[in-house]
């Protein structure tokens, strides 16, 4: 699977009742809905209404929204994700996303997407109060919590801002970003969450650089600690 221009998904060597399945799933889970469906010699390519992969503005969340389902949907049904790579070298690549199917189905799970905002905001979509409440003793206990907020409370994104620029960082703060990087990931596996994907799907923007990858994670559901 792959992403392209700002609006696109294309599917390659995915069975038909996949196909007409994550149709549903991106109708569904995007707020604008799919334009065109195409197919090619060896692809399905959906053409979604608006410009997800813009990831600016009212389509930030949504976006994250979409992508989130489709992956879910996809671990549902059994294909693993093996790679999100980005091999191409154009300037507005994005990630193609390689799975394995297996013919027993993962357990049922659920799923949190994280997107890195700005130079120094910190969203997580779907995530329940214990999350939420976990990310927060981490900020607080790293002395980076500037502040924190519901950004888009109907689509459940809560936002944190961190002091400084975490996501522009350059000499010895990129370490200190990077090291909050590794307690986001204690976090969420003290919590019985994996980092399932990390996937670029943004365009470059009115010529800044807004690629950085936003994460998507999955627990089984039911985990209790």
């Amino acid at each position: 699977m792959s992403l392209s221009g700002v609006d696109r998904v294309s599917l390659l060597q995915f069975r038909h009742e996949d196909i007409v399945a994550l149709h549903t799933v991106v109708q569904t889970s995007w707020h604008l809905g799919i334009q065109t469906v195409r197919k090619f010699p060896l692809s399905y390519e959906f053409k979604l209404n608006g410009s997800p992969w813009r990831g600016q503005g009212s389509d930030a969340i949504p976006a994250r929204i979409v992508m989130c389902s489709i992956l879910a949907y996809l671990f549902s049904a059994g294909w693993i994700l093996q790679a999100a790579t980005d091999v191409g070298k154009k300037e507005h690549d994005k990630s193609t996303l390689i799975f394995r199917k297996q013919e027993i189905p993962p357990p049922e799970s659920e799923w949190v997407a994280i997107s890195f905002n700005q130079t120094n905001k910190l969203r997580l979509i779907g995530a329940n109060t214990q999350l939420i409440t976990a990310f927060r003793s981490m900020l607080k206990g790293t002395r980076v919590l500037q502040g924190e907020s519901w950004k888009d409370k109907s689509r459940n994104a809560w936002e944190f801002k961190i002091q400084g620029t975490s996501w522009v960082a350059t000499g010895e703060q990129r370490m200190v970003a990077r090291m909050l990087l590794l307690k986001m990931v204690e976090t969420l596996e003290r919590y019985g969450w994996n980092l399932y994907a990390s996937v670029n799907q943004n365009e470059a923007y009115m010529g800044h650089s807004r690629k950085t990858d936003s994460w998507f994670c999955v627990r089984k559901r039911g985990w209790d600690m």
